[in-house]
């Protein structure tokens, strides 16, 4: 019997309702997997307007920045930040909610929240957001923070309506979308209606938006944006500092993604075309491999800054300058070459001297002594010993000046009018300048008496090694002929660095807990440093683009 017969006898039986077991089965199979295929369609439209970034409800003139978490977990290892962030955020909540009870926030919020900076009558008006579970619950929560028998007002003069309490609380809220929104500021809410509402442009389309997230991750646990050209400030001294820039920085974002073993985070910020030009023949090099941190101990290292070539990233920087107002470059090189000058010397030139040093690879290091003194290495690249030498020596006789100021000695004058007057000058009579040999190369030295203070160099075939202790110049010497402990084989630095581009301009590695005691001391290190403990190392790299700068980073945690 055909296919054709055979399906023509089934829907006869149909009709005259004479169906198998098995056909009834058939049908039955069929309509629940078409039932259960409406459902995943409408749970998939929900779910992807639920998921949708906060970037498209917000106002694109008017968005100065915000900030948006996905939820409030953390990795396992991290547990008690978690614990401790969701205090934190519970409590801002609290504070602004004007309530002693977080259960009943908890019951209503799904999880993803944040605030933003909507600009309004000529002011920057926080607005908080949270996603909700059931808007009831949540109208619920609110009408529970008004006072016995005061009325909420419900404006209906826009789109969605605006909340407000007539006695107890300064607050205004919404409900736009699957958010509740809270502000001060009820025309700030109106703006974000307006959005929703299709009145006003949407930041997620707006271009420079765009620009920023084209070359970020569209998936993560934090976002943030800032339009850097909208930013104003209350303080004089801080708009000061951030006006200058605006000529430089359009406006950046940032993405943070979690992983099992730390957190991946990426900044893109959008800078001005004039400044970008002068990049053209320097981004997309691959040269830079980070050749010298085979040269350098792992043991007690806090920071490590390595790069391609600073004198040609320092002449970036003066025609980035330049370029803005060719005044500013020739200002900025004039107060470093005077710098040069008083350091070392008006024998020693910035161009003649001092660029042809940091034409190669170069590598900072700071660290820790055993004695609990500042250890700091800068190693750069060499293919010209004779050279390197010359020009070394060179800045070695100016530096003994410098030297001598950091060790003066009490002088007594006497005045024309008879008045005797005292004085601090130089003593040249402190300072201990010493030629080492030390497997084959020549350490040269001056330090201070009484003090931690130094400067010590040596050239090989391969490096210039600059320190502030002898001690250092021999550790370096060291590693070129028997390498242990290197940072190129630190397995923290390996695993940060496995994350990230492998293709920089330059990498900055930190040893989170060799980097604590440089700044424990301090009142902002004291309130970091249970935080940091629970972090092992970071490292981010840098890269350039068409339309901005771009730095790549991974955090490990411990």
């Amino acid at each position: 019997m055909s296919k054709k017969n055979l399906l023509l006898k089934k829907i006869q039986n149909l009709r005259k309702k004479q169906m198998t077991f098995k056909d009834r089965m058939l049908l039955a199979v069929a309509s629940i997997g078409a039932v259960l295929l409406v459902f995943f369609i409408c749970y998939l439209i929900v779910y992807s307007y639920s998921q949708r970034n906060i970037a498209h409800f917000l106002p694109a003139k008017d968005t100065v920045s915000y900030i948006e978490f996905e939820n409030f977990n953390l990795q396992p290892k991290l547990e008690s930040s978690e614990e401790m962030i969701q205090t934190m955020i519970q409590t801002s909540l609290k504070n602004l909610l004007n309530t002693e009870n977080s259960t009943d926030i908890t019951s209503w919020a799904n999880g993803r929240f944040g605030f933003a900076l909507i600009e309004s009558d000529s002011a920057n008006s926080p607005v908080y957001f949270i996603q909700t579970k059931s808007r009831s619950k949540a109208l619920k929560f609110f009408n529970q923070l008004a006072l016995p028998n005061e009325e909420i007002i419900k404006s209906d003069k826009t789109s969605s309506a605006i909340y407000s309490y007539s006695q107890s609380q300064l607050f205004h809220f919404t409900f736009i979308g699957p958010h509740a929104f809270i502000s001060m500021d009820q025309k700030a809410l109106q703006k974000i209606q307006d959005v929703y509402a299709n009145k006003i442009g949407i930041l997620s389309e707006d271009e420079k938006y765009e620009k920023s997230w084209g070359n970020l991750p569209r998936s993560s646990w934090m976002r943030a944006y800032v339009n850097f050209q909208a930013l104003k400030f209350k303080s004089i001294q801080v708009n000061n500092i951030v006006e200058p820039l605006k000529s430089i920085i359009n406006h950046f974002a940032i993405t943070v993604r979690q992983n099992p073993n730390g957190f991946h985070f990426n900044v893109f910020a959008n800078l001005n075309k004039d400044v970008l030009e002068l990049q053209e023949g320097y981004k997309g090099n691959s040269k830079f491999a980070y050749n010298l941190t085979d040269f350098i101990s792992s043991k007690d290292l806090a920071l490590y800054i390595g790069g391609a070539n600073l004198s040609q990233e320092w002449q970036n920087t003066l025609s980035t300058i330049s370029n803005l107002n060719p005044a500013y470059g020739i200002i900025l090189e004039s107060i470093v070459r005077a710098q040069v000058s008083n350091v070392f010397g008006r024998d020693v030139s910035l161009r003649n001297d001092f660029y042809p040093l940091f034409e190669g690879e170069y590598a900072l290091a700071i660290g820790n002594t055993e004695d609990g003194l500042k250890d700091v290495r800068l190693i750069l690249s060499n293919s010209d010993k004779s050279f390197a030498e010359k020009k070394l020596a060179k800045m070695m006789d100016g530096f003994k000046v410098l030297a001598a100021r950091f060790a003066p000695k009490i002088h007594k004058v006497l005045l024309p009018d008879g008045t005797e007057s005292i004085e601090l000058i130089a003593d040249n009579t402190k300072l201990e300048e010493g030629k080492e040999t030390y497997e084959g190369y020549d350490i040269h030295c001056i330090d201070i008496q009484g003090t931690s203070s130094g400067f010590c160099y040596t050239v090989t075939d391969e490096l210039i090694v600059m320190t502030n202790n002898k001690e250092a110049v021999i550790n370096t010497i060291d590693m070129t002929i028997s390498p242990e402990f290197t940072l190129s084989q630190y397995q923290p630095f390996r695993q940060t660095i496995s994350n990230l581009s492998k293709i920089s301009d330059e990498i900055t590695f930190m040893d989170i807990q060799n980097f604590i005691p440089f700044i424990e001391t301090s009142d902002y290190g004291l309130l970091a440093k249970p935080f940091l403990e629970k972090f092992d190392a970071v490292s981010w790299v840098k890269h350039y683009f068409d339309d901005g700068v771009s730095a790549e980073g991974y955090v490990l945690i411990k």
